[in-house]
C-alpha cells in the first residue's frame, strides 16, 4: 500500500519511518529537490531512544505529478504550509482521504471551507527532533490519536497494522476533542520551554519552572473545565517526562531562527477562552513574550 506524506520535518519523518518499517510504500512530498534527492538516495534514518538506528527506504518527490494517484495523504507541515498543500490537492482533484497532523486549532476553520470530502485529524504526543534532512531522533513515546472529521470513517484503519509498543496508534470519534486536547497540552508546554529555552523534562524537574507550569496548567484548565478528567495534571507531567530530552516545536523554532507557531496555538486558545468569558492572564503574558522574541 502507498501513502503520501506531505512534509518531512520531525513528525513527518518519524511517521514515515514507522510506516515504511511496517511495509508500506511511503512517498514524501517536499518543497526542496535537494532534500527529495537525499531521501531517495539514502532513505531516512530514525535514531531510537536506545541510540540504535533504523534506516528505511522511501521515495520523495517535489513534483505532484510523480506522486501515486490513489494513495491516502498525511499532511504533516506547519500551519503556514497547509494552504499550499491543499491547493495542490484541490487543483489535482485528489479524492483520496487526507489526514492532518497538527499542533494548533486553526486548521478546522480553514478545512471547513474546502471541498475536501474525506478528512481526518491526528494529534501526536511523541517527542521527535529532526537532526538533518533525512534523520529524525525519536525522543519519547506517545500515542498518535486519530479521528474522522468528515467522510469515510474507515479510511485510515490501515494504520492499525502499524501500531506497536513504541508507535501506538489510537482511534477516537471526535476530531475536535483530540485536537483541543493537543493544543492545550502544547500551550502548557511549548511557551514555557521556548521562553526558558529548556527541554520538556525541565518543566517537571526544575522547581522554579514547575511553579510556572503548575500556574499555567491551573489557569488553562479553569478556562476549559470539561478537559480536566481527560487531561489531569499528572498526564501532562507524564508527557514532559516521557519526552524529557525533547525540544518542543516552539523551542526548536526559536533555536533555529524560524517563526514560532504562536497564533495557531497560543493565540487560538486565548481567543477560545475569551469567547467563554475566561481570563488567561499568564498565557496572555507568555503570548506577548513569544511575539516579542519572534519579532526580534
Amino acid at each position: 500500500m502507498e501513502v503520501v506524506i506531505a512534509g518531512a520535518g520531525s513528525i513527518g519523518l518519524l511517521i514515515g519511518s514507522y510506516l515504511a518499517e511496517a511495509g508500506l510504500k511511503v512517498v514524501f512530498f517536499v518543497r526542496r529537490e535537494e532534500q527529495a534527492a537525499l531521501i531517495r538516495q539514502q532513505g531516512i534514518t530514525r535514531v531510537n531512544g536506545d541510540r540504535s538506528e533504523k534506516v528505511v527506504e522511501v521515495d520523495a518527490q517535489t513534483d505532484v505529478g510523480k506522486l501515486p494517484e490513489h494513495a491516502p495523504w498525511i499532511i504533516s507541515t506547519k500551519y503556514e504550509g497547509v494552504a499550499p498543500v491543499i491547493e495542490v490537492i484541490l487543483n489535482r482533484k485528489v479524492k483520496n482521504p487526507v489526514m492532518f497532523v497538527q499542533n494548533g486549532y486553526g486548521h478546522f476553520d480553514f478545512i471547513r471551507t474546502t471541498s475536501m470530502s474525506d478528512v481526518f485529524f491526528a494529534a501526536v504526543e511523541h517527542g521527535a527532533g529532526r537532526l538533518d534532512d533525512r534523520t529524525v531522533s525519536h525522543n519519547g513515546v506517545g500515542p498518535i490519536n486519530i479521528a474522522p472529521y468528515r467522510g469515510d470513517e474507515t479510511s485510515f484503519d490501515f494504520l492499525q497494522s502499524v501500531s506497536s509498543a513504541v508507535f501506538p496508534v489510537a482511534f477516537a470519534e471526535d476530531a475536535h476533542h483530540i485536537i483541543l486536547r493537543k493544543v492545550l497540552i502544547n500551550c502548557m508546554i511549548n511557551p514555557l520551554t521556548a521562553i526558558l529555552q529548556v527541554r520538556n523534562g525541565e518543566l517537571a524537574r526544575n522547581p522554579h519552572a514547575k511553579i510556572l507550569f503548575d500556574q499555567l496548567y491551573d489557569e488553562i484548565i479553569a478556562a476549559f473545565p470539561e478537559m480536566k478528567n481527560d487531561l489531569p495534571k499528572n498526564a501532562v507531567e507524564g508527557i514532559c517526562l516521557r519526552t524529557e530530552k525533547n525540544r518542543s516545536s516552539m523551542f526548536a523554532d526559536r533555536e533555529n531562527g524560524n517563526p514560532m507557531e504562536i497564533e495557531t496555538v497560543v493565540s487560538s486558545v486565548l481567543q477560545m477562552g475569551e469567547r467563554r468569558g475566561a481570563r488567561l492572564p499568564l498565557l496572555a503574558t507568555l503570548e506577548k513574550l513569544l511575539l516579542a522574541i519572534d519579532r526580534r
